[in-house]
């Protein structure tokens, strides 16, 4: 991203929305208005920061700009220290933000936005003492004892933590991870992770299917789904444990991903989309770029859920699949869970795709390349087992007392 205005058109450009909240006319000229000041372009950056935070605020507090109020922007800081992982209600933090509101509204009342430029500079003298300390919240963007008024007034919280670059963090954080995984002593679980996936793709000659998609879709399997030969552990999990993340915060939202196969229900508006879980029937929403033209009732989507199931990121594959073989897929998936529920009794579907991901991956290439010949000939049955009783001591062989030594030690 070049500057300021770059990250301008890009904002409004993902979603047309926000020109409800903020005409990015109006946010153009307030930048253009600081470049003739002579202001550069990575404070111009900063500041536009924390106006994206400011209209990130107002909709989930279903406010306009111009009936925003001192105690609104209070209720803003305080939301933004609880909600946007890059933001910190500490004196000097708030102080800054609070100053370049002042400047942003006097150049709104300029321009007939507002009728009055003095909601923060009224905020700013309630939020901050003499001492340098906060008064009203905390640096945690709690409310203090006495403000309990204003707690129950405030905005509902964010759908899940805001990164307000989310893309250049994500991107950091890949690359940090993609080194730290490239070191020999991964060798042994990289080679096997790519042989794993190719058989479970179709795909195992490098030379000629090395292309994006495939690695793309490798380094998402590896990250979130396989698991390490030492601890059993996806190497997210361990990268968060024993690495070390510029983005830890990031590191830790990743972590709490799951692997889902959804439909789409319903198109909200371009990029949002209410979708239900094609093994568990719960409904979320998410937002992703939808490719291809496809109809969507034809397609089941396999990928991770982050932030509080509200977003699809990463890696998305979608899956051809007419709804009468959607039914033959389903079956062929609850027979493979109900064999492995043999081996762990009572297992949750989350539970059976966070260990065989790339069965599922399987399943979903096979029904879409012919659904009649997909299926799992085998039957499942669990029956009651109990174990012969072991002989009394002195009856038993020396190779039974070493092989009792040996069981009950594995059992403790």
């Amino acid at each position: 991203m070049h500057n300021v205005y770059d990250a301008i058109e890009e904002f409004y450009g993902n979603d047309p929305g926000w020109e409800a909240v903020l005409p990015q006319n109006i946010a153009e000229g307030y930048f253009r208005h600081l470049a003739w000041q002579g202001v550069p372009d990575d404070q111009m950056r900063a500041q536009w920061d924390l106006l994206v935070m400011l209209c990130i605020y107002l909709e989930n507090a279903e406010k306009e700009m111009p009936e925003v109020t001192e105690d609104d922007l209070i209720d803003a800081v305080a939301w933004c220290a609880r909600n946007v992982v890059d933001f910190k209600a500490d004196y000097q933090q708030v102080r800054s933000f609070l100053d370049i509101l002042g400047s942003f509204f006097v150049y709104l009342k300029q321009e007939g936005v507002v009728t009055s430029s003095l909601p923060p500079y009224l905020a700013q003298q309630m939020l901050l003492k003499d001492d340098g300390t906060l008064a009203i919240i905390d640096e945690e963007g709690r409310y203090l004892p006495g403000e309990e008024k204003r707690e129950q007034e405030g905005a509902p919280p964010a759908e899940g933590r805001i990164f307000l670059n989310a893309g250049e963090a994500l991107n950091g954080l890949m690359r940090e991870i993609h080194t730290y995984f490239q070191k020999d002593d991964f060798n042994l679980d990289f080679e096997r992770a790519l042989t794993l996936y190719g058989l479970g793709v179709d795909k195992l000659d490098l030379e000629e299917d090395g292309s994006e998609s495939f690695w793309r879709g490798f380094w998402d399997y590896f990250l979130f789904d396989y698991h390490l030969l030492d601890q059993d552990l996806t190497p997210l999990h361990f990268f968060e444990k024993y690495g070390s993340s510029a983005y830890p915060y990031l590191v830790r939202e990743l972590g709490e991903a799951f692997l889902a196969l959804f439909t789409i229900e319903e198109v909200l508006d371009e990029g949002r989309y209410i979708c239900k879980d094609f093994l568990t029937g719960e409904d979320y929403f998410l937002t992703f770029p939808l490719e291809g033209e496809e109809p969507i009732t034809d397609r089941v989507f396999m990928g991770h859920i982050f932030y509080n199931r509200s977003m699809g990121m990463n890696y998305l594959q979608s899956f051809s699949i007419k709804p009468l073989a959607q039914k033959r897929l389903l079956e062929t998936l609850l027979r493979c869970r109900d064999w492995y529920d043999v081996q762990e009794p009572g297992v949750r579907w989350e539970e059976f795709l966070e260990r065989h991901s790339l069965i599922c991956r399987k399943v979903l290439r096979l029904t879409e390349q012919n659904p009649a010949s997909c299926v799992f000939p085998y039957e499942t049955k669990q029956t009651d087992y109990l174990p012969p009783g072991l002989p009394e001591k002195d009856e038993m062989s020396v190779a039974e007392k070493i092989l009792e030594r040996i069981f009950l030690a594995r059992s403790l």
